[in-house]
């Protein structure tokens, strides 16, 4: 199978290994400017630098460019045919998100959104601990000590993933935020009720360092995962904890323990031989939409917002509505 790579920054440098390791080969890559994509060609020995969308004639496409370029690039190679893996979020907009959604059924070709966490080890072993039950409560954490664009959107979206894919559709949000920019924020702490579930998400930008985690409690226990690497049951007094440890001989290595070398291999298996993803954009865009729905409770800009941050206006304080 032959496959082009579009965006060579910071998260083609995680899924690259991963695609050069897989069962295909990368005919060309594609940046903005070129020269990074010339760079990267030369390291892995990749034979082609692609100058426009236009030239590529691949058997699949890895779009990781920016969020803001995605519908950009995605829509004409899915107009030709081309089934293509998108990193999350799928846009920074809704509109576009359904465009693209709506162009990869038209057109009846995949079109795969980068949820890595559905195929993380740890969060693999969540799911299954509630395939027989729901859980009563779900708390969601994902920090980092990095205030980015949009933070909110562009990177707690991964846990509101998981709440969805553990406890179904939310049927109301209630959510507060802090920023002194809105574009900016450091924290968002949104309170979701689902059918059989109420659940807390907490995204901060300006704690201590990285983490990720996520409790749910119900049906006489207590499921608790530390992402990467932990995951626990806790049944009265009883517990049992699993770890995946790195490991020095590179059996377990950071691309496996996140899931981008699972889901790589996912869209490369379901375009050889049918089947589905774990994270189709049809499914992909209700947590989107759910997204929306938090970053306007919160009084942040939503994925209606077009403005890109140099023309956003600056207040302070913080932004609370239900």
């Amino acid at each position: 199978m032959r496959v082009a790579v579009i965006g060579v920054g910071a998260i083609a440098k995680v899924l690259l290994p991963a695609i050069i390791e897989s069962e295909c080969t990368i005919e060309g890559v594609m940046s903005r400017s070129g020269d990074s994509a010339r760079r990267v060609a030369r390291r892995y020995g990749i034979p082609r630098v692609y100058d426009s969308l236009q030239d590529i004639d691949t058997d699949a496409a890895f779009v990781l460019t920016g969020t803001e370029s995605h519908a950009r690039v995605a829509l004409p190679l899915l107009e030709r045919g081309i089934p293509v893996f998108l990193e999350k979020p799928m846009a920074m907009t809704l509109r576009d998100a359904e465009r693209l959604t709506a162009t990869a059924d038209r057109k009846g070709v995949l079109l795969m959104v980068g949820f890595n966490r559905r195929y993380a080890p740890v969060y693999e072993a969540l799911k299954s601990a509630w395939r027989h039950d729901i859980p009563d409560v779900i708390i969601a954490e994902k920090n980092r000590p990095d205030i980015d664009y949009r933070g909110t959107l562009d990177n707690a979206i991964h846990i509101v993933d998981m709440m969805r894919w553990i406890c179904g559709e939310a049927i109301e949000v209630t959510a507060s935020s802090q920023y002194s920019d809105p574009y900016h924020e450091t924290s968002c702490v949104a309170h979701l009720r689902f059918a059989h579930s109420i659940g807390v998400m907490v995204a901060n930008r300006s704690c201590g360092q990285w983490a990720e985690h996520i409790e749910t409690y119900g049906a006489g226990k207590t499921v608790r995962v530390e992402a990467p690497e932990s995951f626990a049951v806790i049944e009265r007094n009883q517990t049992r904890t699993t770890s995946l440890l790195p490991a020095s001989d590179g059996l377990v290595t950071p691309q496996t323990r996140l899931g981008f070398r699972q889901e790589v291999e996912d869209f490369l298996r379901v375009i050889q031989s049918g089947g589905e993803v774990r994270s189709p954009a049809r499914d992909a865009m209700e947590t989107h939409r759910l997204m929306h729905r938090i970053l306007q409770a919160a009084g942040l800009p939503d994925m209606n917002d077009e403005r890109p941050a140099a023309n956003s206006s600056v207040s302070g304080g913080s932004g609370q509505r239900s």
